[in-house]
């Protein structure tokens, strides 16, 4: 599912809208298959996707100061596949997960787009977050399954590596 998300967001700039809902449960199945309850889960998304509702704003009230009127992220900055992508994942991660994730991903997307553009004949200024990002969660959650076998639903394994 999320090999299928990268394919469209890079070829396209858009997803599927049908494919969210997908993940969504595929998320929340995965979570439930490692003996999370349903209120646990619920709580982790809900704290995830507050972190992302308040990074939202944040990025909206700085382009609208810097702009001096009103801007809507998700008119040109952001789009509602790189939205919905952030929302399913906060529901299988946990907090220190998502968090990490979420700002590795970032760093990552940009580093990949910046070196992509370096060496493409044709270049494009839109970033496919969505895309990317699925791509590199894809990679790290099959590195984890085969390779390193973490909890990403616990925040126990990230903790754990700070204070090694």
């Amino acid at each position: 599912m999320l090999a299928l998300i990268f394919v469209q967001d890079v070829r396209s700039r858009s997803v599927y809208w049908f494919l969210f809902p997908i993940l969504l449960v595929l998320f929340s199945a995965a979570g439930l298959l490692q003996y999370r309850s349903l209120t646990a889960i619920g709580q982790t998304a809900f704290i995830n996707c507050t972190f992302l509702a308040l990074q939202f704003l944040l990025v909206s009230l700085y382009f609208s100061l810097k702009n001096r009127r009103w801007i809507n992220i998700t008119a040109d900055l952001l789009g509602w596949g790189d939205i919905l992508l952030l929302l399913c994942v906060a529901f299988y991660l946990s907090v220190l997960s998502f968090l990490f994730f979420y700002i590795g991903s970032l760093i990552g997307a940009l580093l990949i787009w910046l070196i992509w553009q370096a060496i493409a004949a044709q270049k494009d200024k839109h970033i496919p977050l969505a895309g990317l990002q699925a791509i590199l969660l894809g990679a790290f959650l099959t590195v984890d399954w085969f390779r390193l076998h973490l909890n990403l639903t616990d925040d126990a394994w990230l903790l754990n590596l700070f204070h090694k």
